[in-house]
């Protein structure tokens, strides 16, 4: 299967960037030029082994995170002491932005190179950490402004209530969630956790020449396609490498998320998910149907940030994968004002959250109670009188 749009080839004096052919096909040039989208304002959570404080490409990105693998007694250092800088390579794909070196631009570029970083560590090894630290995990990029969350690690089997609960919370306050599909396609294909939640996009991983990554999972949950094998990377110590995975597939597209809310704050995650299936590669060549899937190794398709971008507002509000709705408050969005930039804890541009529904829904019984006892109040009053009046108790 080829990627339909090669795109403008991504070409500069940075010999970093110039390895990522992502850029290409993903038609970074074009996003920039078009759109002038960088996903500006929008926080990213990504959940992983931490990320590295000092990687120079991503200086000025990353806001306050917390480290939860022990969730039990979360701490402060988010640093990533993975073997392969995975945290570390997810997050300059999605936002890093090549440093100055001797007088010239060096280092990753990401596709949405201004996005903020939210790290969230759950895990040092490859399994990405417990499924404590992902439920405590997925609620706290939630609870702390994150628009987008990626989450490239999984394990086998089907996902425990807990972890499935606080997917559902994320996507209920407006949050698009990301995750790789696993690479387990030659060793039994097993369908990992927390991919094929309903509402999550699960990105499958393909390679520069169009075909899929031989490892990259494949089956009915695979949503989209993107980017995944021979793909540049940040490591830790402001080092450069390569690597391959549906792990380095999912944030090409939590990056293209960042860059349709960057572009339209007020959309709801449902809407920005039908915008990236109803506009992939396939769709846009006529091979598919906007809105239907293709095969099971691709999805819908590869993903196209650029048709993406261009495309109407969509109709519905609801996401097209399933989960719960988003929460609301009479007669508004829980999606930002376009006002709203990205912040740590503590900012303004969080959705209502359950609690501030809970008080919403305790001042209207308390309000109906009150007219209640006015109402009864005043028929007893009428009786009595007329009761009174004529001689009775």
């Amino acid at each position: 299967m080829a990627v339909v749009s090669s795109g403008t080839a991504y070409a500069s004096d940075n010999p970093i960037a110039d390895k990522e052919w992502a850029l290409t096909k993903l038609q970074n040039g074009e996003i920039h030029s078009q759109f002038n989208a960088r996903g500006a304002g929008v926080t990213v959570a990504v959940i992983d082994s931490g990320v590295d404080p000092n990687q120079p490409d991503l200086q000025g990105s990353l806001l306050p995170g917390i480290n939860l693998v022990n969730p039990e007694n979360p701490g402060a250092d988010t640093s990533d002491d993975n073997n392969e800088s995975h945290g570390t390579s997810i997050a300059t794909i999605i936002a890093a932005h090549a440093h100055e070196s001797n007088g010239n631009q060096y280092g990753m570029v990401g596709l949405a190179d201004q996005a903020k970083i939210l790290p969230i560590k759950t895990g040092t090894g490859s399994n990405g950490g417990s499924n404590p630290a992902t439920d405590a995990a997925i609620r706290y990029a939630t609870d702390h402004g994150a628009r987008v969350i990626n989450i490239s690690y999984g394990t086998n089997g089907q996902c425990p209530q807990d972890v499935v609960d606080s997917i559902d919370y994320a996507l209920s306050h407006n949050v698009v969630v990301v995750a790789a599909t696993g690479n387990t396609a030659i060793s039994g294909n097993q369908v990992g956790c927390p991919a094929p939640v309903p509402g999550v996009i699960d990105v499958s991983a393909i390679a520069q020449n169009g075909q899929m990554d031989q490892y990259s999972h494949y089956g009915s949950d695979v949503t989209v396609a993107a980017p995944g094998v021979g793909i540049e990377i940040g490591l830790i110590g402001g080092k450069y490498g390569e690597n391959n995975g549906s792990s380095l597939a999912a944030p090409w597209v939590a990056a293209e998320a960042a860059l349709i809310i960057g572009l339209h704050p007020t959309w709801t995650q449902g809407q920005v998910v039908s915008a990236i299936i109803d506009n992939t590669a396939q769709a846009a060549s006529g091979q598919t149907q906007h809105g239907k899937r293709f095969d099971d190794h691709i999805g819908y398709g590869v993903i196209d940030p650029v048709a993406a971008l261009g495309a109407a507002e969509p109709a519905s509000t609801t996401n097209p994968l399933g989960g719960p709705a988003v929460v609301s408050t009479a007669g508004s969005s829980t999606a930002p004002s376009a006002n709203s930039t990205a912040a740590g804890p503590g900012s303004g541009n969080q959705t209502p959250t359950a609690s501030s529904s809970k008080k919403s829904s305790s001042l209207g019984l308390v309000v109906g109670i009150i007219v209640v006892v006015v109402v009864v109040g005043g028929i007893v009053l009428f009786f009595v009188s007329r009761s009174r009046r004529g001689g009775g108790k």
